[in-house]
């Protein structure tokens, strides 16, 4: 099996057609391994109804996206392991490209590419990735990245991070000499406005990324990451600690 894509799920019923259908669309040399929060809604049902090649569903309590992910991990039969979330799809034949890449430029622990970002079905930007903008900002998106499974014989999500465990891991990669091999394509369309777009736990996790890894230089990344947005988020907390 070439790829194992993981998917985390829970009430995803509004989108996860437009994510199956792009899967639909792909060489089927790959399996999904979906992870379901026990959703309450028509998620799984438009899943057992929509998919057209081998998929596994584990529906069961968990404590968020990365530990879904990292039970994934567990499961997962392919070569290579994809990240997908639930309201996220790929271009057609975006599988096939990858393989390519691999077959053709072989030794490499992790291939990964850009990302398109939609809000309302609009396209609103499109991010060029690039590993060695790693330390400054969250510069790919693990959407793009197809990681070679034996990465995860020592290495796992750190659920300490509740929406960046994915950056914390791209870090400790680039700082552990893993190769990382760049493919100059779109590889994700991604939603804006999921988990990961809570502000306050967005803020904090990738403040402590960056003290983690940078020491007062992290105060100043931090600081440029969320230079127009530093003010709502000190009304957040002020209203927060207010409130709680």
């Amino acid at each position: 099996m070439f790829l194992s894509i993981i998917t985390p799920t829970f009430n995803s019923e509004k989108y996860i057609k437009r994510h199956i259908d792009s899967l639909n669309t792909q060489k089927k040399n790959f399996e999904q391994i979906i992870i379901d929060n026990i959703s309450e809604d028509k998620t799984l049902e438009i899943i057992e109804k929509t998919a057209n090649y081998r998929f596994t569903i584990i529906s069961e309590k968990d404590n968020g996206i990365y530990y879904a992910m990292n039970k994934g991990i567990l499961k997962a039969t392919g070569d290579y392991l994809l990240f997908l979330n639930s309201d996220d799809w790929i271009p057609e034949k975006t599988i096939e490209l990858v393989a390519k890449e691999i077959k053709n430029n072989p030794n490499n622990d992790i291939y990964y590419g850009n990302s398109s970002y939609y809000k309302n079905n609009k396209k609103i930007f499109t991010q060029k990735s690039d590993i060695k903008n790693i330390f400054k900002t969250n510069s790919v998106s693990h959407q793009t990245m197809y990681y070679s499974k034996k990465v995860f014989i020592d290495k796992k999500f750190d659920t300490f991070y509740s929406v960046a465990a994915d950056y914390d891991l791209s870090i400790k990669l680039v700082k552990n000499k893993y190769n990382f091999f760049y493919i100059n394509k779109i590889l994700s369309n991604n939603s804006i406005g999921g988990y990961s777009s809570n502000l306050l736990k967005s803020f904090d996790d990738f403040f402590e990324i960056q003290k983690k890894n940078n020491g007062l230089i992290g105060y100043v990344n931090t600081i440029i990451e969320y230079n127009f947005k530093l003010l709502s988020i000190l009304f957040k907390k002020i209203y927060a600690r207010i409130s709680g």
